[in-house]
């Protein structure tokens, strides 16, 4: 079992590589020389079939940088070339599928948000044009409304799958479960199945879009009816794009009576027939991994690598084609190639998303840090505060520092910047109504960002496995976190305007819907009452305040309403840097 995500180097995979060397040379995919091009040495004999996979591309089509208007190292377009390459070499079939995420997350999608009258989606452009024979949904596909993916993804020449999106009303798969592919390999069909899932926490992050019409059952109920069904359809080989991750969920599963979030450790324990599972969601990289007898890899994000599998297949007249056995590999792009075709196919898509992000919407006497976000009260967060109260008339408000690189430059201020400031251009603003037991509840769930750390002594500080984004920080209220204490333990002041808040004041606070919706499973406000329901994001929000303003000054920003205890875990936090 192989845990790295190196470039592709096994000569195993002789043919495809001695292939797009030969086919393709500069492309920039190292590898090792080929001499062994009958495969000998490795033991590895056709008939192949290779899949290609991708994931949580998140608008990434070109390699560019919209936020800091420069080019970035990888794309969709940067992959093409290895994807054609890849094609024109092997000699048995070739599939190329997607594990979802792909229409939210990137500027360039943002700028098609909402699709006008007539306008096909840049990311449905770019797919169509590399010709993927299938995609999974994933739950940032929902982030915009049933409506919005509907209409984009009409346009899509090949099937968008999932086995656990169902009509709420009927029960009936709300999307195509799954397809049959037909091949030819040695002149005999091979018939390969391509099923998808995603998490069902998407009725908790999209709960206004989807409640009440989409329902998400578990992963490995979905799974386990869908794959003996494509195997009595004739599936010679059963692959699945799962918009998933092995193991691990970020949200309750006992209040929310949802399956985990992610199950895929879960399904290679106790589903029988599937051959290849591409993964996502995690945004992490997975070059060659097997658990019993199914071979796992997953891309990077953002395009950022190629996860390649190939399955040796044996046939036989009594039992047709059967996977012999599969390896998977990545394969990175050459950071200077880039696909002409489809920089031509979205030119206007792009200089569309270029002139969004760089209009001037602000000037600024000083730069802004987020280096210091998540240790103290810092301008850059109170400004989010501030726009977040005005605006919904809220007593408190909650957000978090969702990059410690962000920033506002002295000088002006683009859309690009705010747009780095708060990247999710999905989430809505709420306002609830809290008792201040329920405010320190919240606190002491946000506080879990830090490991427990007796006697200030504790390595590490920052908790690795608790995101930065669901670390909040309140303003409206006075209180410090104390990381010395028990977890529970850990809010050791909590005043408002110089007076102890008591178990029984109540409170309205501003929040984000994800978090409001149950993102992060923070205590009490999924259940709470609410009393402000915008349909605006939380960043073009921002955007229209800063522009309002004109000239943004630090110094109106200054806040200094919660702490952390004692003073030294401050510096070792900021040792560490801050968490992910």
């Amino acid at each position: 079992m192989k845990a790295s995500a190196d470039l592709l180097s096994s000569r195993t995979f002789f043919s495809i590589i001695a292939g797009v060397v030969l086919a393709a040379a500069g492309l920039g995919c190292s590898g090792p020389d080929i001499d062994d091009p009958d495969g000998s040495e490795s033991g590895w004999t056709s008939p192949t079939l290779v899949l290609m996979g991708t994931t949580d591309v998140h608008g990434q089509l070109l390699p560019w940088d919209y936020e800091a208007d420069g080019e970035a190292e990888h794309g969709l377009s940067r992959l093409l070339p290895i994807v054609d390459s890849i094609r024109s070499v092997n000699a048995g079939p070739t599939l190329l599928v997607d594990s979802g995420d792909l229409l939210q997350g990137n500027p360039l999608s943002a700028a098609f948000t909402p699709l006008g009258p007539d306008e096909e989606h840049p990311v449905i452009t770019a797919m169509n044009l590399m010709g993927y024979d299938a995609a999974a949904l994933g739950n940032h596909e929902f982030n915009f409304g049933i409506e919005h993916l509907d209409r984009s993804i009409a346009a899509a020449d090949f099937p968008f799958l999932s086995a656990n999106v169902v009509d709420a009303e009927t029960g009936e798969a709300a999307y195509p479960e799954y397809v049959i592919l037909e091949r030819e390999l040695e002149g005999r069909p091979l018939r390969i199945g391509v099923t998808a899932v995603l998490p069902p926490g998407v009725a908790v992050w999209d709960r206004d879009h989807v409640e009440g019409r989409l329902d998400f059952p578990d992963i490995v109920d979905a799974l386990r009816s869908v794959v003996p069904r494509m195997r009595g359809e004739g599936a010679d080989v059963v692959v699945v794009a799962a918009h998933n991750a092995f193991e691990g969920t970020s949200y309750d599963t006992v209040s929310t009576g949802l399956g985990a979030e992610n199950r895929m450790a879960d399904v290679a324990r106790m589903i029988q027939g599937i051959d290849v599972v591409f993964l996502g969601h995690s945004h992490r990289e997975v070059a060659d991994s097997t658990l019993n007898g199914t071979l796992f890899l997953q891309a990077g994000p953002r395009a950022a690598s190629l996860a390649v599998a190939t399955v040796e297949l044996a046939f036989t007249e009594a039992e047709g084609w059967r996977v012999e056995r599969a390896r998977g590999e990545l394969i990175r792009p050459d950071p200077g190639r880039s696909d002409e075709r489809m920089e031509a196919a979205l030119a206007d898509a792009h200089a569309r998303a270029v002139s969004q992000m760089t209009r001037v919407i602000a000037t600024s006497p000083e730069a802004w840090s987020a280096a210091e976000t998540r240790v103290r009260p810092t301008p850059l967060m109170e400004l989010i505060h501030e726009v977040q109260r005005e605006v919904t008339g809220a007593d408190l408000s909650a957000v978090a520092s969702f990059s410690l690189s962000a920033g506002l430059p002295r000088g002006d201020i683009t859309v690009a910047h705010i747009a780095r400031l708060y990247p999710y251009d999905n989430n809505l603003l709420r306002a609830v109504r809290i008792t201040g037991a329920e405010l320190k509840e919240y606190l002491e769930h946000s506080a879990r960002y830090f490991n427990p750390c007796p006697e200030a002594q504790c390595d590490p500080l920052v908790n690795p496995d608790w995101p930065g984004f669901n670390f909040d920080m309140v303003s409206g209220v006075e209180y410090t976190l104390d990381p010395t204490r028990p977890i529970g333990e850990r809010v050791t002041r909590l005043e408002r305007e110089g007076r102890p808040v008591a178990d029984t004041d109540e409170f309205t606070l501003a929040l984000n819907n994800y978090r409001q919706g149950g993102g992060g499973a923070f205590p009490a406000v999924t259940q709470a009452e609410v009393v402000y329901e915008g349909n605006e994001s939380v960043r073009e929000l921002l955007i229209r305040a800063i522009e309002a303003r004109g000239t943004l000054d630090p110094a109106d920003f200054e806040a200094t309403n919660w702490e952390i205890h004692p003073p030294e875990l401050v510096d070792q936090a900021l040792r560490e840097g801050g968490g992910r």
